[in-house]
Parts: C-alpha cells; structure tokens; sequence
C-alpha cells in the first residue's frame, strides 16, 4: 500500500504529502457507505515474466465483480504471491484468472481464512535479486476491444529483489484498474529505470492530480526509514503533467 509517511518525514515532503493523499482517497473506499470486510487476493507464481505479470494483473482486477472491488481496494489491494506451478495447484484449488502464459494464477479476492489452505501449500514466492527485467519498453495490451487509449507505466527496479516487483507492479497495477485509470482494450506503456526521481515526477505527485494518477509509495526495501517511488501510472489524457 502507500504507506503513511510517519518515520518523521515532513508533511511538505512531496512523496509524504502524495502518500498521505492516497491513503486518504484509499480510506475514502471506491462508493459511499460503511467499509465492507477486507479481502485479499493471492498469486501462483511459476515463473516472473513482467509483460505476462502485469497484463494478467490488469486482467484479474478487471474481472473482479462489483462487489467484491471495495473490499479489495480499502486493504489497498493486499495480495500475497506463492511459489507454485498454477496447472498442478488448479486440481486442489480452481483459480480466478490464469496468465496467457500459465505460468501466474490469481485467487480471490476472498477472506483471508478463504485463501489459507492455498497459502499453507505452498511457500512465498521470492526469485532472483535484483529482479531481472527487460531493458526496452514494453508494450502490454489490456484484455477486451482496443480502446486506443494509452497509459504509462513507470517502474522502479534498482535494488528491487523478485518478490518486491510483484508487490509494487500489483498494487499499481491492481488500484489503477480499480479506480478506472486502466479500462478494458487499453494499451500500457512500460518502462523500467533503476530509480523514480521524485522531482521529475512533482506534477504527478501533486494532490490536485492524486485522482488522475496513480503512484505507489512506500518505505524503501534497502532503507526503512525513507520514503521511495516505486511506480507511476499516467493515464494518455493526463500526460501532460510528466
């Protein structure tokens, strides 16, 4: 989730400050009403190619019925990624959604008590580190009729073990389709550089824009008392900021 900047970060801190705003808008929840139960989803993870992760990410949380998005959405999209061989898991435990590849299967998202037998099965999924991805642009079409319309995706992967990628990518992923920044038969733009410089991104991280964006940010994996960004989503109408 974009965690709250309480290690005594300075509120004017652009990544506090952007962080802060999208915990609010998290609390906040997708519709009115009280907050429905929590939910998790879970991942079956064989093998990480980024293209097929985040293309079946966007998949999974465009398939997720109206009312169960909520729920997901105020646990900011928990989710927890478990080593295993999706067709082998399947026989036991039928998935949600399954990767073109076959080698991701999404679970949920359920109760957490719902998803234990699954988790108790199999081990965390952790891979190499740092996380080997590619080096060009990647290209990723979003399931249903082309839209023609774009989103950037910017990822950061210095000092980024495998199993970091998966949280950071999934969250951004996972929260953009949930507030309609990502839509069906729209094409993402990826791109994966070693750090997100944050005055490179100021327009983006500003709190009038926090809701024709999305960012993930959170306390860096090599250094716990320091904010960092992670990723960046910016819808084609909204590119103008970067």
């Amino acid at each position: 989730m974009n965690t709250a900047p309480d290690k005594g970060s300075s509120a004017g801190e652009p990544l506090a400050l952007a962080a802060r705003t999208r915990i609010a808008m998290v609390h906040g929840g997708l519709r009115d009403g009280p907050a429905p139960p929590g939910l998790t989803a879970a991942v079956v993870v064989a093998d990480l190619d980024p293209a097929a992760f985040i293309a079946g990410a966007a998949d999974f949380a465009l398939g997720i019925p109206d009312t169960l998005r909520d729920g997901w959405y105020r646990t900011f999209t928990r989710t927890v990624f478990l080593a295993g061989r999706p067709t082998s898991v399947a026989v036991r435990h039928p998935h949600s959604h399954l990767a073109a590849t076959a080698d991701l299967a999404w679970y949920g998202p359920a109760r957490r008590h719902e998803l234990a037998p699954l988790s108790r099965l199999l081990r965390a999924f952790h891979g190499p580190a740092p996380v080997d991805v590619p080096t060009s642009p990647l290209t990723v079409p979003v399931a249903g009729p082309p839209s023609g319309n774009v989103a950037s995706v910017t990822l950061a992967t210095g000092g980024v073990s495998s199993g970091a990628y998966l949280v950071h990518v999934h969250h951004l992923i996972a929260e953009g389709v949930l507030r309609g920044l990502i839509r069906p038969g729209d094409t993402l733009r990826v791109e994966h550089t070693a750090t997100l410089d944050a005055a490179r991104f100021a327009a983006v991280l500003d709190p009038a824009r926090a809701a024709s964006v999305q960012t993930r940010i959170t306390y860096s994996d090599t250094d716990p008392d320091r904010l960092r960004l992670y990723g960046v989503l910016t819808p084609t109408a909204d590119e103008g900021g970067r």
